[in-house]
């Protein structure tokens, strides 16, 4: 999403555009090439109008994806128009050119949608090192009965001044009992957890949406500016996958095709979070939290799992897991079940749980350019609200489904969560 790789194509795709424009007879010639230009850039609006009428992505595309298309559009018909009555080297450019208009494009709508920065990325791989050795689980483990640890935390020189990510791989890898088979989950250790005689730190466990994969870029990026706000204290956190891959939904389900997803996360990464990481083992301290499919998945354990998760973040969340692919969440999720289907939406966990949310939080975001979501939003927190949860709900302003409502949402609940963490003061 930046660096030199997008400038520099987005700059050789201009020039060709302007090299080809200009020519002999260049007043004629751009007249004769305006009808494929406009068509082009016509049709490339067009789709956009389609994909976000028909719903094809079931969130609205982001700003300026309509530019991005017209320009693709429009460099293609020009590289089109090129082919006749031209030289060779001019036809080389121009299909050049049929090249570079796209994929120019497609960098330019993956930065509008901010989710996916590197190529691995976009294709699913993880680029990340191993995370290496694990800071010893050498603090005090429960949680502080007296001051928060904001007020006893006091910070070395030597402290880094920001997070470290890696990925939980080898013999780091957190096993999966329940047939389900997730690609490696990554951790960001914050500044307080890197030095000799760390704290105890609470724990989170976070999800990304669908299609997605466990990269910890945005969780970074909001926890690194909080750390250096708060004397480098964060929760540690374990950035997990909950798909397999990104074109499965097995909805979070115990019953997916694919394997007991819900064992993976309540069972297995419990478990490895209280043998291999310092933090605080307490349900006030543990922190259940999603962006999009992930947020429907946060919701639904936090209600299913009450002894586990004393907190839940929902970002942009879905409705309840699979529900913007009830179809294809049926089939993965459910093998076909309607009843397993129905038995494991959150509304039917609140009930199974009545009373024993008290002291729980959940705290949840939606982008104000996003309706849907920023109504399912609404109507979760009125749920588990009246189920005892202490709810906060916030407004990501000028954000839609992606991006900004991703890096925005994580900031803003991560800054909520804080003071009920003993990370900072009461606001």
């Amino acid at each position: 999403m930046t660096g030199p790789i997008p400038a520099a194509l987005w700059a050789l795709t201009a020039i060709a555009g302007i090299v080809l424009l200009v020519r002999d007879g260049t007043r004629r010639w751009v007249i004769t090439a305006l009808p494929a230009v406009i068509g082009g850039a016509i049709l490339g609006v067009g789709v956009v109008w389609y994909c976000n009428a028909a719903d094809v992505f079931g969130v609205p595309l982001p700003h300026g994806t309509g530019w991005w298309m017209s320009l693709a559009g429009g460099g293609v018909g020009l590289g089109i128009a090129t082919m006749w009555r031209s030289p060779w080297w001019r036809k080389a450019l121009a299909a050049l050119l049929i090249v570079m208009a796209p994929l120019s494009a497609a960098i330019g709508i993956n930065a509008g949608f901010g989710l996916t920065p590197t190529i691995g990325d976009v294709f699913g791989v993880n680029t990340l090192p191993s995370v290496g050795r694990l800071p010893p689980a050498t603090g005090h483990r429960a949680r502080p009965a007296s001051e928060p640890l904001y007020r006893t935390w006091r910070p070395p020189a030597t402290m880094p001044k920001v997070g470290r990510v890696g990925t939980l791989s080898g013999a780091l890898k957190i096993p999966s009992t329940g047939g389900f088979v997730p690609r490696d989950a990554t951790i960001y250790l914050p500044p307080a957890a890197l030095v000799p005689n760390a704290p105890a730190l609470p724990l989170v466990v976070m999800m990304n949406g669908k299609p997605g994969s466990p990269n910890p870029s945005h969780v970074q990026a909001a926890l690194n500016r909080l750390a250096a706000a708060h004397h480098g204290l964060a929760p540690i956190v374990i950035v997990a996958d909950q798909l397999g891959s990104p074109g499965h939904q097995p909805a979070c389900s115990p019953y997916s095709q694919f394997g007991n997803v819900s064992r993976y996360f309540n069972s297995d990464i419990v478990r490895y979070a209280r043998t291999h990481l310092n933090i605080i083992d307490d349900p006030a301290d543990f922190t259940i939290a999603g962006y999009s499919d992930g947020g429907a998945c946060a919701v639904k354990w936090a209600s299913e799992y009450p002894k586990i998760w004393g907190n839940v973040i929902s970002i942009s969340g879905d409705l309840f897991p699979g529900a913007s692919d009830p179809a294809t969440a049926l089939k993965e999720g459910f093998r076909g079940s309607k009843a397993h289907d129905l038995s494991q939406r959150p509304a039917v966990f609140v009930t199974a749980n009545a009373g024993r949310f008290a002291g729980h939080h959940a705290f949840f975001t939606g982008g104000s350019l996003d309706p849907r979501f920023s109504g399912y939003a609404l109507r979760n927190a009125e749920m588990l609200q009246r189920a005892g949860f202490g709810v906060w709900l916030h407004e990501i302003t000028g954000a839609t489904h992606v991006g900004t409502a991703l890096s925005g949402g994580l900031l803003a609940a991560f800054g909520q969560l804080y003071p009920l963490l003993g990370l900072a003061p009461a606001r």
